[in-house]
């Protein structure tokens, strides 16, 4: 029988002392049109291949939520299956949780947007506007912009005259940019968050310069009519010299040693990664993954996207963090401040990625994929008579499909009337995905006959007619798995960047009393 929880206990759960996963195994379109606040998103879909790295201790308290739809009982016997032993669904999923009073939060990376927002408000970190900085550039004052994003999204969109430096990299080299103390620094982002976290961290770092955050970064530029531009490359490569780096590695001892942060030694850090008693997960946060024969257990996360985007990479809310750098302990410590004040246990590996390599980790993985019954494209042609499921995403399903092949979620598979030895042929753009959703076919003890084909548009071009000619045939509210929240700001859309911009500054006017305490700001 599962253990279950009702939302009043699960609120005191959420605020005591304890690491807490608190998964929501609803599709990411369900998941962006409503959850609670600390809720981490892992849709069933795709449990067992993403639940280990999110949370790696199988002993971590575990709370699904659902739609109150039988899901949450799914991944709880997924999760047990693989060794999790301290897991429990919550009452009445989604549902139960608004009827006692709890509110539900729209979008994407909220913790990581809230807190965000919190620093700006207790820390009264200064901005500027579109119109403020268009007219410094347009009169010649003396200042810079630094986009605070990874290059890959700074090459999309920029403010004009910018330079791209991710965050976790501005406290680093910045003074190898401005040699000026009188030269005014401005950080942009493409929002709100990580100008805010950019703007600060140059703050509290001490820098002489007057630093501001660009209010609303290049959304808000767009929305003042004023022009971006797209394909630039100017990245910010230059590193500082000696006397700035002893200069900068001074400040960042000093910042670390404020906020309780230790710096430790191999041996500790083998110590916390072997400890079974607690999560412990290791980041690499510089911005390019140099060494690219480290153990895939040290992820590389540049440090600016582990505070934007933290539930995406930690499942485990308090849990250990070990940061590491190429050893200049600057990108490390920035980065590490931040996760400090989120609520995380952080400490900062003090030599460096080159010692990495000495590192034991004991892996648990249990979960193994079934091996498959692979179909080639050529044979498809015989088989087209046979039940077609297509489990790739409903966006890639509406764009092209094969005719009379059915969208299927795995979430939705009990809704499909499949009889016994069926044959069924499962197109898939994942084997991995695939091989869940065939192994969940085969719990149902039905004899099917399951084979699955690779989507290969080149080649099914090959096969006369293969193609479905037909619009779209699902409706937007059947994407469970797409995720709908002022998706159209990437296309230029004003009205869903008004929205997102709004949506961001009103998250902490939604936020009750124990979730404006969560995170170790004050």
């Amino acid at each position: 029988m599962e253990e279950t929880v009702n939302p009043k206990t699960l609120k005191t759960w959420l605020s005591d002392s304890y690491e807490i996963a608190f998964i929501d195994v609803r599709e990411i379109g369900q998941h962006t049109k409503g959850h609670p606040l600390f809720s981490i998103s892992i849709p069933y879909s795709s449990l067992e291949l993403n639940i280990e790295a999110l949370i790696p201790n199988k002993n971590t308290r575990v709370i699904f939520i659902d739609n109150n739809d039988g899901i949450s009982v799914l991944a709880y016997k997924k999760a047990s299956k693989i060794g999790y032993v301290n897991v429990f669904i919550l009452q009445g999923g989604v549902q139960k949780w608004t009827s006692n009073g709890y509110e539900l939060f729209d979008g994407i990376n909220v913790p990581s947007k809230t807190f965000g927002e919190l620093i700006e408000k207790h820390s009264h970190t200064p901005s500027i506007t579109a119109q403020e900085l268009y007219q410094k550039q347009k009169n010649n004052e003396n200042h810079v912009v630094i986009d605070g994003r990874p290059f890959e999204e700074y090459i999309k969109m920029s403010i004009p005259n910018s330079i791209c430096c991710p965050n976790a990299e501005l406290a680093y080299r910045v003074s190898s940019l401005v040699k000026d103390n009188k030269t005014e620094i401005i950080i942009n982002c493409a929002g709100r968050t990580r100008s805010i976290i950019g703007a600060q961290t140059l703050i509290d770092f001490g820098i002489e310069n007057k630093v501001k955050a660009l209010e609303n970064g290049t959304q808000g530029w767009f929305l003042s009519n004023l022009n971006l531009e797209y394909n630039k490359n100017n990245f910010l490569d230059k590193i500082p010299n000696e006397l700035e780096f002893k200069n900068l590695q001074n400040q960042i001892f000093k910042s670390i040693k404020k906020n309780d942060i230790d710096l430790i030694d191999i041996q500790k850090t083998q110590e916390l990664i072997l400890n079974e008693k607690q999560s412990t997960f290791i980041f690499d946060v510089t911005n390019t993954k140099i060494n690219k024969n480290i153990d895939p257990l040290i992820r590389h996360v540049p440090g600016g996207q582990l505070v934007q985007a933290t539930d995406k990479y930690i499942g485990v809310w308090r849990s250990t963090l070990i940061l590491v750098d190429d050893g200049d302990l600057i990108r490390a410590g920035t980065t590490a401040i931040w996760l400090k004040k989120m609520g995380f246990n952080v400490f900062i590996l003090k030599d460096g990625l080159s010692q990495t390599s000495k590192l034991k980790f004991n892996t648990k993985t249990l979960f193994k994929a079934d091996k498959l019954n692979i179909l080639k494209t050529v044979d498809l042609k015989n088989q087209l008579n046979t039940t077609l499921y297509d489990i790739r995403s409903s966006k890639d399903f509406i764009k092209q499909r094969i005719k009379n092949s059915v969208w299927l979620n795995r979430s939705n598979l009990n809704k499909e009337n499949i009889k016994e030895n069926d044959e069924i042929i499962i197109i898939t753009d994942s084997y991995d995905k695939a091989s869940l959703v065939v192994q969940d076919v085969n719990d149902l003890n039905l004899g099917c006959s399951i084979k699955v084909l690779k989507w290969n548009e080149n080649e099914l071009k090959n096969i006369p007619n293969i193609f479905d000619p037909k619009m779209k045939i699902i409706s937007d509210n059947d994407c469970i798995d797409f995720n709908f929240h002022t998706h159209l700001r990437h296309e230029g859309n004003k009205s869903h960047a008004e929205q997102y911009l709004k949506w961001e500054i009103n998250l902490i006017d939604r936020m009750d009393k124990q979730e404006l305490t969560f995170f170790k700001i004050f």
